[in-house]
C-alpha cells in the first residue's frame, strides 16, 4: 500500500510538469519555424543586394583597369 501511494504522489507531481514542458517545447519549436519561414524572403533579398553590390564593384574595378590600360 505504501509503494502505490508513493507512486501516485510522484505521478501527480511529475507528470503535469512533464506535459507542460513538452507543450512549451513544441510551441517554442513552432515559433522558431514560423520565424525562419517569415524571414527567408528578407534574407534572400539581403543576399541578392550583397551579390549585386559585389558584382558592381567588380565591374567598376575592371572598367577602371581597362581605362588605365587604354591610356
Amino acid at each position: 500500500m505504501k509503494h502505490s501511494t508513493l507512486f501516485f504522489v510522484v505521478a501527480v507531481v511529475v507528470l503535469p510538469h512533464y506535459g507542460c514542458d513538452a507543450k512549451s517545447n513544441s510551441v517554442e519549436r513552432g515559433r522558431e519555424a514560423v520565424k525562419e519561414v517569415a524571414t527567408q524572403p528578407f534574407n534572400a533579398l539581403e543576399n541578392a543586394k550583397d551579390s549585386l553590390k559585389q558584382r558592381e564593384e567588380k565591374n567598376k574595378a575592371a572598367l577602371e583597369q581597362a581605362e588605365k590600360e587604354s591610356n
